[in-house]
């Protein structure tokens, strides 16, 4: 799995014909919305949080698929939710700016930068937007993201591949366990 995220590291950053283009160019980051545990009423929508879903609601406050950035707490980390959702308070969502950049490739995009060298503060320590607005990233033609999109694709289908035969391996250990221990 860490030779997948590096092999996907080498496709980001293989273009040749990429443009250096400031992340506030391209993005902007949006703050979520408070939703409390007490207030989330269950239902089909996932509330997402700095560290991914932490509950279910009855509405939506964003439409899917959205890159949610940990603004508190996960601050930094980069989460693809594919349905209509609701960012909370302790995180920002992606809304893209400039057209000639897939929004996929964003979420990668992102991940690629590390934002979570950029959080600050002690405490509870966070992630200021301006701070991200100002990092810069080489970015390939619109035709080119598509590729690697594609490519990376094909990489994420393996790691799920594996995944699943791994967790088919350790229920078949334990099934073994139990009928010889």
């Amino acid at each position: 799995i860490l030779e997948s995220k590096s092999e996907i590291k080498k496709y980001l950053n293989s273009s040749l014909k990429s443009k250096e283009k400031k992340i506030g160019d391209i993005l902007t980051l949006e703050y979520g919305s408070p939703l409390t545990e007490g207030d989330r009423l269950g239902g089909e929508y996932p509330v997402v949080g700095s560290n991914g879903v932490v509950g279910y609601h009855n509405e939506f406050m964003v439409k899917g698929p959205t890159i949610v950035v940990g603004r508190k707490g996960s601050a930094g980390k980069v989460t693809w939710v594919e349905e209509n959702n609701n960012p909370i308070d302790t995180t920002f969502y992606v809304r893209k700016i400039d057209e000639e950049v897939d929004y996929k490739f964003l979420y990668y995009m992102l991940g690629d930068i590390d934002l979570e060298k950029l959080v600050l503060g002690t405490g509870v320590p966070g992630l200021n937007r301006n701070d991200v607005y100002g990092q810069t990233y080489k970015l390939p033609s619109f035709e080119e993201q598509k590729r690697i999109i594609g490519e990376i694709t094909k990489i994420e289908k393996k790691v799920e591949a594996l995944e699943l035969s791994l967790q088919q391996f350790s229920e078949q250990k334990k099934e073994v366990l139990k009928k010889y221990l």
